[in-house]
C-alpha cells in the first residue's frame, strides 16, 4: 500500500501540491485525473524521488517509498538519438525473469536495431515501456502513456496493465482522455486544488466528467458563444 500524508509541494512561492493526503492500495490501478495545472506530472515526480517534498511523507508498505520501487513511463521522456533501441534497453537491468523482449517488441511493432532518432512520438513511448518492463518493480507509473499510441499498441498496453495487476504490481495512470481509464482502473481519484477531492470507484465512473469538466464546461461555453 502506498499511504500519502499532508504531501506539500510549490515552485518558489506558487504551491502545487496542499496537504495532499491518499491511499493507494497495492496490486490495483489507480488512475489520476485532473485539468491541466493540477499537479499530476508533479504529484508523479515526487513519488519517483525526482523532486523533494516541502512537507509531509511517502510510505510504501509502511517504510519510505525509494526509487528503486519504481518504474517510471515520463509523459516526455529524453533519448540519446544516436542509440538504436536495443543499445537504449541495454541500459536497463533486466530484473524481470519473465522479461521476453523480441515478443514484446513484436506486439508493439518496434524494430529494435533501428536508432531511436527514426523513431516517431509513439514508437518512442512504446521504446520507453518496454525498458521499465524489463525491471521487477513493485509501483508502476504510466503518465499519459496514451498519447501518439495506435489502436492496437493502445489496446495492447491496457493488457499489460492488467497483468501488471495479477503479478501484484500497484500502477498510477494519468490521462487526460478519460475512456481508457475506465476500463482499467479499480480507483479513479479527481486531483484538484492541490489535493484530491474525491475518489471514485467504477459504478460511480458515470459522474466523473461531469465532476472534473463542470466548472471548465460553463467558462468555455461562454467564451465560445461571444467568440463565434
Amino acid at each position: 500500500m502506498i499511504r500519502i500524508t499532508n504531501l506539500g509541494f510549490g515552485y518558489g512561492e506558487k504551491p502545487v501540491l496542499n496537504q495532499l493526503s491518499a491511499q493507494f492500495d497495492s496490486g490495483l490501478t489507480h488512475g489520476i485525473v485532473g485539468l491541466n495545472g493540477s499537479g499530476k506530472t508533479t504529484f508523479f515526480n515526487l513519488l519517483a524521488g525526482f523532486l523533494i517534498p516541502d512537507a509531509g511523507e511517502i510510505r510504501f508498505d509502511d517504510k519510505p517509498l525509494r526509487k528503486g520501487d519504481i518504474a517510471y513511463i515520463d509523459a516526455e521522456p529524453f533519448f540519446y538519438p544516436n542509440l538504436s533501441a536495443r543499445e537504449f534497453l541495454s541500459v536497463f537491468p533486466q530484473t524481470n525473469r519473465h522479461y521476453r523482449e523480441a515478443e514484446l517488441a513484436g506486439v508493439f511493432g518496434l524494430p529494435l536495431d533501428e536508432l531511436i532518432s527514426h523513431y516517431s512520438t509513439g514508437m518512442k513511448r512504446k521504446l520507453l515501456i518496454l525498458s521499465q518492463l524489463r525491471q521487477d518493480k513493485s509501483v508502476f507509473i504510466f503518465d499519459e502513456p496514451f498519447n501518439g499510441l495506435d489502436l492496437e499498441s493502445n489496446r495492447s498496453l491496457q493488457f499489460m496493465i492488467g497483468l501488471l495487476n495479477q503479478k501484484g504490481k500497484t500502477v498510477l495512470v494519468a490521462s487526460h482522455i478519460l475512456e481508457p481509464l475506465f476500463s482499467i482502473c479499480h480507483r479513479i481519484h479527481h486531483l484538484r486544488d492541490g489535493a484530491f477531492a474525491k475518489s471514485y470507484l467504477p459504478e460511480s465512473y458515470s459522474t466523473l466528467d461531469h465532476d472534473v469538466f463542470r466548472e471548465f464546461n460553463d467558462r468555455i461555453k461562454n467564451l465560445l458563444a461571444d467568440a463565434i
